[in-house]
C-alpha cells in the first residue's frame, strides 16, 4: 500500500476493536481501510476525494454489521453497492469482480470430473464475462 493510503487511513488502536479480520487465502488479517482506498484508485477512474468518500461508508457499514470476520470478496461487494449507491455506475463496472459464484464451481466439479474440461469452462466462462463488462464500460464512456 502506497504511503498516500497509510496517511489517509490509519486506524488507531480504538478504531481497530471495531474492526472485523478479513479472511484471505494466506490467512486472517486485521482490516485495513487504505486498501480499499488504494485499489479504487487504481482499479477505477474515481478520484481521490471521491474514493476517500465511498471508503468511509464502505468502512461505517463493515463496523455496523458487528461481524467477527469478512472475506475480500465480501469487501469487494459492498464497495460496489456503495459506488452505485453514491451514483458511481461507471466505476462500479470498472471494479466488479469477474468469476464464477460458490455455487455454479461447485456444480462445475461435481458435474465435470475432466480437470482440463473444468479448466476450459471458467476460462471462458470468465473471458465471456470481461467481454460482457468491458463492453458496458466502453458505452459509459
Amino acid at each position: 500500500m502506497t504511503t498516500e493510503a497509510n496517511n489517509v487511513y490509519k486506524p488507531d488502536q480504538k478504531y481497530k476493536k471495531f474492526l472485523p479480520l478479513v479472511k484471505t487465502r494466506k490467512g486472517d488479517f486485521l482490516f485495513v481501510p487504505g486498501f480499499i482506498y488504494q485499489s479504487l484508485l487504481k482499479e477505477t477512474t474515481i478520484t481521490k476525494n471521491d474514493a476517500k468518500k465511498v471508503t468511509e461508508h464502505v468502512i461505517r457499514f463493515l463496523i455496523s454489521l458487528k461481524l467477527d470476520l469478512i472475506t475480500a470478496p465480501l469487501i469487494r461487494e459492498v464497495v460496489n453497492v456503495h459506488l452505485l449507491k453514491l451514483g458511481f455506475e461507471k466505476e462500479r463496472l470498472q471494479y466488479t469482480r469477474i468469476g464464477l459464484p460458490f455455487h455454479d464451481l461447485q456444480e462445475l466439479f461435481e458435474d465435470v470430473q475432466d480437470k482440463k474440461k473444468i479448466y476450459r469452462k471458467i476460462l471462458k466462462w470468465v473471458v465471456s464475462e470481461y467481454k460482457a463488462v468491458d463492453e458496458l464500460i466502453k458505452d459509459r464512456s
